[in-house]
């Protein structure tokens, strides 16, 4: 019997796609039903996953609808990968939201290479867990279990925000919440920022809950992510611990969705399809009647304005476990201070936190061995030729390379414009940091986590976990440091450039800011006293202030105003519309011809249309950028009308790139 089906693909446009399906009767094959992921021919591709949307009886002798050949579908996938129900109003409501196509949604519900077999486990190494007892809760943190408690019992949705200082136990509640929606039943999402995260994090899960636990991210083979997907939709795994993707997860029966650091910038993904893992979160919770747990000792100014005004029950862990927040120790870095980046009292402070066999982190975050390659007689910098960035220069493989495109080359060991030899690494990198920690500390054993570092799978995991294994004395490395680690060992945090976020252009520098530096601080003194070191050229900077008092409520007061007076989140709500090309001045010209479009259209008491202007950075990968910012609330039709302008745009100009992005978390 044959069926005509409606697909959605992942593909730039706002329309489904008609195929026939054939079903053999004979071999007990079922008719085709919505929700089921099939693959199918498109344009040149063989094989291209989509989503059937509709179904109805087809005629074996039509072969033609709309005036287009029917192709038939190559593949159906299993019952596993069907996305109905709940998952399917997430992914319609996401469409709707980020004003994208659906099919573009679709990608995230299902592992790449659905129905693919896995090889075997992958060995991994083992974190230190601890006796694994369970611990008495405090007072605070049982007010936060009993209030899910209430919501996981009348299966009622509910936003909890809890704001609980770095150390204070907000893991142990999370654990708590989890083990109770288990006992009736329910199943769970675990959300971690990072990757780097999920190993330290999984283990403590597992070591809880067993068997019933797995982790779901990009370090894992296909294999096993079909793996994990597949036994959660039958109900095997019951908890799914991972980053951003493991929120699409098929968990049954889902009674609660924790988002741990929920301040974190990746959980919103920063190419198609654009959107943000906690609002996600916020849905599929909501659809469920589950409760959502987002946690942070810095929460996002945005939650802390949702909970202000009522839309989440804010709850506050104002103590640590244990133990005392670390006092921070500001050297001011202004004048003759530094030996190679570090102060002298870094110097000290690193020294005597060895000799008492504990552990130092010291974050800096840039890679690399220097900023740029400058001439000292003329002042030329070796640039990209793609973009408008310096080189950065790296030491082991000894090359220049560009963060932004990978554009390579060789070190020039002379001035390219006037031959100078005088040409040298200006700056400094992680790289250089760790050569100087070998020069000052030549017994100390060193461990260097950046993104050169962890280019192969699992080499994150084995370095934080021989880390927490006490297996190295010194962790250096960029913002992978600061994010949520627990290693008991830790007595000093070494910051050596506390400031160096305050400069950018964005309207969340000090917001990312107080966060990255608190955060990091919280990793120093977990079980006894800590200490923390910040280098900076602007010690008396209100956030450098703040971070270094842990005072989070200080730094709200004090950024909350400025974002409001000024039009940002959470005062309103931005779009940003991007528009690229290789001319810079045909990419001028049609910036500048949508922004009239959005300001004609758009526009008005509660809408502002500003630019288009260049980008912060005006060419990365040989492309001219330009940008237009949409103040205020678009709604839904708003958004729908704007998301076909630019699919018409794109079309007439097959040569420019043109992309949205809905409350954007920066606007670099």
């Amino acid at each position: 019997m044959d069926f005509l089906v409606n697909i959605i693909l992942p593909v730039p446009l706002l329309q489904d796609f008609s195929y026939r399906c054939v079903v053999d009767e004979e071999a007990q094959e079922t008719a085709p039903e919505a929700g089921d992921l099939v693959a199918v021919p498109f344009g040149r591709r063989k094989k291209v996953i989509g989503l059937v949307v509709a179904v109805k009886p087809l005629a074996a002798e039509v072969t033609k609808v709309d005036g287009f050949t029917l192709k038939n579908v190559a593949h159906r996938y299993g019952p596993e990968y069907r996305i109905t129900g709940e998952r399917r109003r997430l992914l319609d409501w996401m469409a709707a939201y980020y004003a994208l196509p659906a099919g573009e949604v679709v990608p995230l519900f299902h592992p790449p290479g659905p129905g693919t077999r896995s090889r075997g486990k992958a060995a991994t190494e083992e974190f230190p867990t601890g006796d694994n007892q369970k611990i008495v809760l405090t007072p605070a943190q049982n007010r936060a279990v009993a209030m899910a408690a209430e919501h996981l019992e009348a299966d009622r949705f509910g936003v909890m925000l809890l704001h609980g200082v770095t150390g204070s136990g907000k893991t142990e509640v999370y654990l708590t919440v989890i083990e109770q929606a288990l006992a009736a039943g329910k199943g769970a999402i675990f959300l971690l920022p990072e990757i780097a995260l999920t190993p330290q994090m999984l283990a403590r899960v597992t070591a809880r809950f067993g068997s019933r636990v797995a982790a779901l991210h990009s370090g894992l083979a296909a294999g096993q992510r079909c793996q994990v997907h597949e036994k959660a939709a039958r109900g095997e795994i019951e908890v799914v611990v991972g980053p951003r993707s493991a929120l699409f997860a098929p968990v049954q029966n889902l009674g609660v969705i924790v988002v741990d650091e929920e301040h974190e910038g990746s959980y919103k993904q920063d190419e198609k399809p654009r959107y943000h893992a906690r609002h996600a979160a916020l849905v599929r919770g909501r659809e469920n009647g589950a409760v959502v747990i987002l946690g942070s000792a810095t929460p996002d100014l945005e939650s802390m304005d949702n909970a202000r005004r009522g839309r989440y029950q804010l709850l506050e862990l104002p103590d640590r476990m244990g133990g005392h927040l670390p006092v921070v120790e500001l050297v001011d870095m202004r004048g003759p201070q530094a030996m190679a980046g570090f102060s002298p009292h870094l110097v000290e402070a690193i020294g005597e936190t060895l000799d008492q066999k504990r552990q130092v982190i010291l974050y800096y975050n840039r890679r690399g061995f220097a900023r740029v390659m400058q001439c000292r007689d003329c002042g030329e910098v070796v640039m990209c030729p793609n973009c408008d960035i310096g080189l950065t220069y790296h030491l082991r493989p000894r090359r220049l390379l560009c963060h932004y495109c990978d554009h390579t080359r060789e070190v020039c060991d002379t001035c390219p414009a006037c031959g100078s030899e005088n040409f040298l690494p200006q700056g400094g990198g992680t790289e250089k940091v760790e050569l100087n920690l070998e020069a000052h500390f030549p017994e100390a054993r060193l461990l260097r986590l950046d993104r050169d570092t962890t280019s192969r799978r699992g080499s994150h995991h084995r370095i934080l976990a021989s880390f927490a294994r006490r297996e190295a004395d010194i962790l250096v490395g960029t913002q992978m440091v600061a994010k949520g680690h627990h290693f008991p060992g830790v007595g000093l945090v070494g910051v050596l450039a506390a400031d160096d976020g305050l400069g950018l252009p964005d309207f969340r520098a000090a917001e990312r800011t107080f966060q990255l530096l608190t955060q990091v601080a919280g990793r120093s003194g977990r079980t006894e006293k800590g200490r923390v070191v910040f280098q900076t050229y602007r010690p008396d900077d209100p956030v450098i202030s703040a971070a270094s008092c842990h005072d989070y409520h200080q730094f709200e007061e004090q950024e909350l105003p400025q974002r409001q007076a000024l039009g940002y989140p959470p005062g309103r709500r931005l779009v940003r519309v991007a528009v690229s090309g290789r001319l810079l001045k045909r990419a001028e010209e049609v910036s500048g011809q949508l922004g009239d479009v959005l300001r004609t259209n758009l526009a008005g008491p509660e809408i502002t249309v500003l630019g288009p202007a260049p980008a912060v950075f005006p060419r990365l990968h040989d492309r001219y950028r330009f940008q237009i910012l949409i103040k205020g609330t678009l709604g839904l039709e708003a958004k729908a009308w704007l998301a076909q302008t630019l699919e018409a745009l794109r079309q007439q100009f097959r040569d420019i790139d043109v992309f949205h992005d809905v409350d954007p978390t920066s606007v670099f």
